[in-house]
């Protein structure tokens, strides 16, 4: 899923959401965001001084960063909430746990598309050999990466060798469909907190 399909997916999801305010003392809050009809998609948010973590029934995340202007971590995450987008990039550096990136098949079949093309006119064949031997194969799947790896490895046709590459030259991951999930789901119940905190001092 891209990030457009996760953005439609959680608004679609959260639709019966509310918000209950569990503690609310100046840095420490603990808010829950669940529907009244079910149990699922639910998530809390949990704050003190220079951490926040979101957690629920997609996944939990605990984001920190010591800094002036991040002692009330709902401070670094506003900052993206003008437009009610996500920021996943920057917000990764301040990730201490939880997963964030995955491995993307879609990606790594396409590297192999390109590499046995580029093969091709030096090595005839190479192209219907990757996809006997690897894209259309029973025998490997390209579903993981340990078993992509053995996969390429395994590759034999004629002079032509694969070579997986390493990490520093190209990565096939992407980020977790969960963790964009749960970014949507702290600028959300940042926004409705704020929203709550406004209607009662007006």
């Amino acid at each position: 899923m891209n990030a457009d399909q996760i953005a439609a997916r959680f608004a679609r999801e959260t639709t019966t959401n509310v918000m209950e305010i569990r503690l609310d003392q100046g840095l420490y809050r603990h808010i829950r965001f669940a529907s009244t009809e079910d149990s699922l998609y639910w998530w809390d948010l949990i704050t003190w001084p220079y951490n926040l973590i979101v957690n629920g029934s997609h996944g939990s995340y605990h984001f920190c960063r010591f800094g002036e202007d991040t002692e009330d971590m709902f401070v670094l995450f506003r900052d993206s909430r003008a437009g009610k987008h996500i920021n996943p990039g920057y917000w990764e550096e301040k990730v201490r746990a939880g997963q964030v990136k995955d491995w993307s098949e879609q990606k790594f079949r396409a590297w192999l598309v390109e590499e046995a093309a580029a093969l091709e006119s030096r090595h005839p064949g190479t192209v219907e050999a990757v996809g006997k031997q690897i894209l259309h194969s029973d025998e490997y799947s390209t579903e993981y990466e340990e078993t992509a790896r053995y996969a390429v490895a395994q590759f034999s046709h004629g002079d032509a060798r694969l070579r997986f590459p390493d990490e520093w030259e190209l990565k096939f991951d992407e980020y977790h469909w969960q963790y964009l999930w749960q970014c949507h789901a702290i600028v959300r119940g940042i926004h409705l907190y704020d929203a709550a905190r406004k209607q009662v001092a007006a």
